[in-house]
């Protein structure tokens, strides 16, 4: 009972905090601001056509028509791992992105797009966020080395690994050739599976031909994409990660706008995006259930299989709480979250 008052406060102070942005966006006839905005997925998938599409008609709606946004596809004015940079100096003005692309240079970006097996659901993230202070630990992270305004993107993926050979259990995984960004990489590599970088827009080449034998992606991705031609099983139970994206707007922008413009995007990117996260858990639950009639198999894993995932777990969090004492502070309250809720 008592959580259930907290969420409608939270939902209250959020509609009320709406009213308040948009009035005061109403109240100003001043400049139009139009931004450059770029995503690091493909156009049919729920991060942009949900994540991105809500939030953007949010920030125009509420902005009262101040902010305007030209949306280009992904790659057309610079590479998905080139998207920081390009916001930092202003090819950009703001990105929608992936912080897995960027653990290179912001190595506390493995803990911002989700340790695998920290997060199931997408309020444990919003927790981790909101409550416990990462959100602050990432703007920490990303803003002292490049110049932009940093907001997390929570989204709601049902995240695991797809193959084109059917799996009895996590054995089989060994050997095989699995595409896998970033820290999920050495994930596999904990299952016995050899990780492989591919784009995007390659993967369903690479499957169709055998050059990979797996994928580490969202069910809705990978329908969205037809990958699913190619794949006979999935393991998403446990779900590896519910992920976290980014916004970023670039630092100049965003101080140049006027400070009810600045909380008109704040809201969008805060209370908007659980709306979102909401009607992403939708669109993900759909797409399992379409893949399941077309004969999609789904392994459930026995609880030994599952100790298995939880020790290659550990020992990705583990790479990461060495890379920098930052990112030791983000793991460590991931951890000290997971022990409070058992």
């Amino acid at each position: 009972m008592e959580m259930h008052r907290r969420h409608l406060m939270m939902a209250g102070l959020g509609l009320a905090g709406a009213a308040v942005a948009a009035n005061a966006a109403r109240a100003q006839d001043g400049k139009v601001y139009t931004l450059r905005y770029q995503c690091s997925h493909p156009a049919n998938t729920v991060f942009v056509t949900v994540t991105g599409q809500r939030f953007r008609d949010m920030v125009e709606k509420m902005s009262g028509g101040r902010i305007k946004f030209e949306v280009f596809d992904v790659g057309a004015v610079v590479g998905v791992t080139g998207m920081l940079e390009a916001v930092d100096q202003g090819v950009l003005d703001i990105s929608q992105s992936w912080g897995g692309y960027y653990s290179g240079d912001v190595p506390e970006a493995d803990v911002e797009c989700g340790l695998p097996l920290a997060w199931n659901s997408p309020w444990q993230a919003y927790d981790a966020f909101y409550n416990r202070g990462l959100n602050d630990i990432m703007v920490e992270a990303y803003e002292k080395k490049f110049q932009v305004k940093y907001f997390p993107a929570i989204i709601s993926l049902a995240y695991g690994v797809g193959t084109r050979q059917e799996l009895k259990s996590l054995a089989d995984l060994n050997g095989l050739k699995i595409r896998a960004i970033g820290l999920f990489g050495e994930f596999v590599k904990g299952l016995g599976a050899a990780p492989a970088v591919l784009p995007a827009p390659e993967l369903y080449t690479a499957l169709q031909l055998g050059t990979v034998d797996g994928v580490v992606y969202g069910a809705e991705a990978l329908a969205g994409a037809s990958l699913n031609d190619f794949i006979k099983t999935m393991v998403l139970n446990p779900n590896w990660n519910t992920g976290v994206g980014h916004w970023m707007i670039n630092r100049g922008v965003w101080e140049s706008l006027p400070p009810e413009l600045q909380q008109v995007i704040e809201f969008a990117s805060h209370y908007g995006n659980i709306a979102s996260a909401m009607q992403y858990t939708v669109a993900e639950a759909a797409t399992i259930g379409k893949l399941k009639a077309k004969g999609l198999k789904f392994l459930d894993l026995s609880e030994e299989e599952r100790g298995k995932l939880n020790a290659a777990a550990d020992a990705t969090w583990k790479l990461v709480e060495a890379k920098s004492e930052l990112a030791a502070k983000a793991v460590a309250l991931v951890r000290q979250q997971r022990a409070d809720f058992g």
